[in-house]
């Protein structure tokens, strides 16, 4: 299964674009992460995967370092975050907008992150990254 490590998966979300259609119009219409400490998607997602290979701290903590990007991806529970990863690394914006609209349909954040990754796969964001 194609994987990379997450610090190397933090530096290429590095340099994508702060905002997205998609992800930002899931932000102001659904649902903001409470929890985000940080002023866009893109920061979040690269001081998320980059501290995913460390035991993290407070909420975050975890008890071993985690280097599996492909992990990381899979176990994200913020819908708006996986779409601006899609968005991000350039999934096609029909298949973004498919994503959207079945996480809107979803309701609870966690069966939207589900509806998510059945239509954008970690293979898909790895062919792309």
């Amino acid at each position: 299964m194609p994987d990379i490590r997450c610090k190397k998966f933090s530096d290429i979300l590095k340099a994508k674009s702060d905002h997205y259609p998609y992800s930002d119009r899931y932000i102001a219409e659904v649902h903001d992460s409470k929890d985000k400490t940080s002023r866009t998607e893109r920061e979040h997602m690269v001081e998320w995967f980059k501290s995913n290979e460390t035991k993290g701290f407070g909420s975050y903590s975890r008890q071993a370092p985690n280097q599996s990007a492909r992990r990381c991806y899979n176990s994200l529970m913020n819908a708006a975050s996986i779409l601006w990863i899609a968005e991000a690394v350039g999934i096609d914006e029909l298949t973004v907008r498919r994503a959207y609209e079945a996480a809107v349909a979803a309701g609870d954040y966690r069966r939207a992150c589900g509806a998510i990754r059945k239509i954008i796969t970690w293979d898909m964001i790895y062919a792309l990254a």
